[in-house]
């Protein structure tokens, strides 16, 4: 299992999925070989000269990668994210040594440096079909530098063969993702749907009366857009709106809790998420980007709690009109659909979210889907025709 760890001044349930899905499958009798390498180690002038040639080839990285597999000959690698400190050459690696490689697409970095479709605030694809992507160094999408961008930029264009042939299965969160993916060049055929998986929370309890946002308080999140739409009507539904995370945005979160109507819990833990959840009516994802399969729509699901969301991203096919409520981007369509948004509603929706997360979020159906897919890659690697 070879990952990148993203910082940990920035929350990422990336990392939290990656060190959950390792321990399920230590459970499940599955030897794991760990590679996380960590972003944290990189500071200052000489962690972005260490950074810089990651997207081509990290010297570090395939040197320890190389050495894990060459001593543990695994039967399969199963990469996450790679940057910058693993790059994608230790998928070449891999192959070389003749290890089939899964990797699970949490992101849109295949067609996009910065991961996201977003610049200026605003979904952008400008990238997707370009040779060179140009748009991006014009733009400087990746941490809003062209200099930075320029190598994410030549690391897709060295590595563009790399991932359209070397990766045996992709393992996508949604059909959204799955589609993006497949408009990047890769075969559709070695893309697998495996949704977020989390723990069971039990028996959902009756709906609390709170609206709830969980994420990073920042523009990409939207948690702007939805304190826009609190402002213009969505308080009048009687209800709370609960906010937890942090970020750039905290400024206007704070303000916004002097109104009364508003509660900001901060950075918090699993437990006090797991709280919120069960105080909620249901949960809000109001996202500008694209977004995946996120833990928090997962919780919400296994909560017994609907899905308020935008059309237009990964959330939007996720939830539909039994485990929610799409509506379009903006924040006057929120705030009439919470003022909308009544008890019957919630409990009836939710109880269709619970049966979602029964049939797709549970950790049984992850390590299943997940074991099912590794043996199938293994056996066409033998020669052998996958089962299922």
């Amino acid at each position: 299992m070879a990952h990148n760890l993203y910082r940990s001044a920035t929350p990422s349930g990336e990392n939290t999925l990656v060190r959950a899905e390792i321990d399920l499958l230590r459970s499940g009798g599955v030897e794991v070989i760990e590679q996380l390498e960590d972003s944290d180690s990189l500071n200052g002038v000489r962690g972005l000269l260490a950074a810089s040639p990651g997207p081509v080839y990290a010297p570090g990285g395939v040197r320890r990668f190389t050495r894990l597999v060459t001593e543990h000959r695994p039967d399969v690698v199963h990469v996450h994210n790679v940057y910058p400190l693993l790059s994608p050459y230790v998928v070449r690696a891999a192959v070389r040594h003749g290890v089939p490689v899964v990797q699970t697409v949490h992101n849109y970095r295949h067609g996009c440096v910065n991961g996201l479709h977003l610049r200026e605030g605003r979904p952008c694809t400008d990238c997707l079909g370009t040779t060179l992507g140009l748009p991006a160094v014009r733009h400087g999408c990746y941490r809003g530098s062209r200099v930075q961008t320029v190598p994410m930029a030549l690391g897709q264009i060295a590595h563009r063969g790399t991932w359209r042939s070397d990766v045996a299965r992709y393992l996508a969160l949604t059909p959204f993702m799955r589609d993006h993916l497949a408009a990047t060049g890769v075969d559709p055929e070695r893309i697998t749907i495996r949704p977020t998986w989390v723990p069971d929370p039990g028996a959902a309890g009756a709906p609390g009366r709170d609206v709830l946002f969980v994420g990073r308080l920042d523009e990409a999140k939207g948690v702007d857009r939805l304190l826009d739409a609190w402002e213009q009507g969505g308080s009048r539904s009687g209800r709370t709106l609960v906010v937890i995370g942090d970020g750039p945005l905290r400024g206007r979160v704070v303000a916004a809790v002097a109104t009364g109507s508003v509660r900001w819990l901060g950075q918090v833990g699993t437990t006090e998420v797991a709280a919120a959840m069960a105080d909620a009516a249901y949960v809000v994802v109001p996202s500008r980007v694209f977004e995946g399969y996120p833990l928090a729509v997962a919780e919400a699901f296994g909560r017994g709690r609907p899905v308020l969301t935008v059309s237009g991203g990964s959330v939007g096919t996720i939830v539909d009109d039994s485990t929610g409520w799409v509506v379009e981007p903006g924040a006057r369509a929120l705030a009439a659909a919470m003022q909308r948004i009544g008890d019957d509603e919630t409990a009836a929706r939710g109880s269709a979210a619970r049966a979602v997360y029964e049939r797709d979020n549970t950790p049984e159906h992850g390590l299943a889907s997940l074991l099912e897919v590794y043996a199938n890659v293994r056996d066409e690697r033998r020669g052998r025709p996958a089962s299922g």
